[in-house]
């Protein structure tokens, strides 16, 4: 994949995990860009980056990370939440700020793998 809009965003705030997801992402065959910060989200999210698909660990922010979640939905830009712990009340607030999918930690490879290809899928 070459073309901006396939750009898969990133996002969290630890930079070894967002390490690890980006060079993930990048075996997987797609270009990602982060945002290990709240500013640096809200800064793509206002610079109108063409994105395909965002992956967003929510572990570590505060809840100003569900109002950017819905400014992502409201772009029509396909969300997976990455959770710290599995919490009907973390998914519900997921799925009620656009998340189609929420993951929890620790995360199965295999499991990421196809939903990360399977949103991709779904966009063509």
């Amino acid at each position: 994949m070459s073309d901006a809009a396939d750009k898969l965003l990133i996002v969290g705030c630890n930079p070894k995990n967002q390490e690890l997801l980006a060079a993930f992402i990048a075996r997987l065959g797609y270009a990602s860009v982060r945002a290990d910060t709240l500013t640096e989200l809200a800064q793509i999210l206002d610079n109108e980056e063409p994105l395909r698909f965002a992956l967003v660990d929510i572990s570590g922010f505060n809840q100003e990370i569900w109002y950017l979640c819905a400014r992502l939905h409201a772009r029509d830009i396909p969300l997976l939440v990455i959770s710290p712990r599995q919490s009907a009340a973390v998914r519900k607030l997921g799925y009620e700020h656009g998340a189609q999918t929420v993951m929890e930690k620790p995360l199965a490879m295999r499991e990421l793998a196809d939903a990360i290809h399977g949103f991709i899928q779904a966009d063509q």
